[in-house]
């Protein structure tokens, strides 16, 4: 993942947004910062939280299987 380069103005709209607040970080890429981010190389749930893919596929290998949603 990597943000594009930013004007000096985008950096100050996504401070003032206050969208960056509480985030590790310092952005959401579920949010406005993914306008700012041209291409993810690998997981996208990894960079948003819990990598689901591997973590899956992590349990899997214990012998552990997701329930069945009804």
């Amino acid at each position: 993942m990597r943000f594009k380069r930013l004007s000096e103005g985008e950096i100050a709209a996504h401070v003032a947004s206050d969208d960056w607040q509480d985030k590790a970080g310092g952005y959401g890429i579920q949010g406005r910062a993914g306008a700012l981010i041209p291409w993810i190389n690998g997981s996208y749930s990894n960079v948003v939280g819990l990598p689901l893919a591997e973590t899956v596929g992590l349990l899997a290998a214990a012998g552990i299987r997701p329930a069945a949603r009804p």
